[in-house]
């Protein structure tokens, strides 16, 4: 279970950057919403109400559905794996539709001539990802690690959600550095303002890394079911 483990760490790599970036970046945009100002943080919002809904019927459609399109005798631990992909799926498409706002943004005369809702889909396939990737890995785990330590299986995701966050930084800190190199010395991520950095090629970066950590994850994955079929 330990590549799952650190295949999904690579997968998270959105979760944080998006709650730390988005909101400042929609503050530099148009924030009236029918004559009213409406606080860019409260696109947080969006992720959470996404969430409720998917719960609620989480046990009364997803299951199901996912099980009818698994294997019958190994259908707990392949819909779970499942649920899990789909969820990195929803995070590579949150980095793809962040990356052509920014750069929406980034081209329009005057950032406050576009609304801010423009960021309102990325925070949905957010809310999307964290459901369904965080409620498929704890189920994996808790079903699949020995009875004596099956309450490890929580620890495990919040593990996962912790070494990502982590290695945020890491990343902001390498990419920061490695595009200093040429040119006139200014990385992606070193302007003072939202206007003079490169958040929709950080972005675009981003999105590449998720590609590659699907098909990570989905290797494994596979790995792992064919492990279970040869028992």
């Amino acid at each position: 279970m330990l590549p799952i483990l650190f295949s999904s760490v690579l997968c998270y790599f959105p979760f944080a950057l998006f709650f730390t970036l988005t909101a400042p970046v929609a503050a530099t945009m148009n924030t009236q919403l029918r004559g009213v100002r409406i606080a860019p943080a409260s696109l947080y919002a969006a992720s959470v109400i996404i969430q409720w809904i998917i719960l609620v019927l989480y046990n009364r459609v997803i299951t199901p559905l996912v099980a009818r399109c698994t294997s019958n005798k190994y259908s707990n631990v392949t819909s779970h794996l499942v649920r899990a992909g789909v969820g990195f799926v929803f995070a590579m498409l949150a980095t793809i539709v962040a990356a052509l706002v920014e750069r929406k943004r980034r081209m329009a005369t005057d950032p406050k001539n576009i609304s801010f809702l423009w960021m309102l889909p990325q925070f949905i396939l957010v809310g999307l990802m964290e459901v369904t990737s965080f409620v498929g890995l704890m189920e994996f785990f808790s079903n699949q690690l020995p009875e004596r330590i099956k309450s490890l299986g929580s620890s495990m995701v919040f593990c996962i959600v912790g070494l990502s966050v982590w290695l945020d930084g890491a990343i902001v800190a390498v990419v920061s550095r490695v595009t200093r190199i040429g040119g006139n010395g200014i990385g992606w991520l070193d302007g003072r303002t939202f206007d003079t950095t490169r958040l929709d090629l950080f972005y675009g970066m981003l999105s590449v890394l998720e590609f590659v950590a699907l098909l990570n994850f989905a290797f494994w994955a596979r790995k792992y079911l064919q492990g279970q079929t040869s028992q």
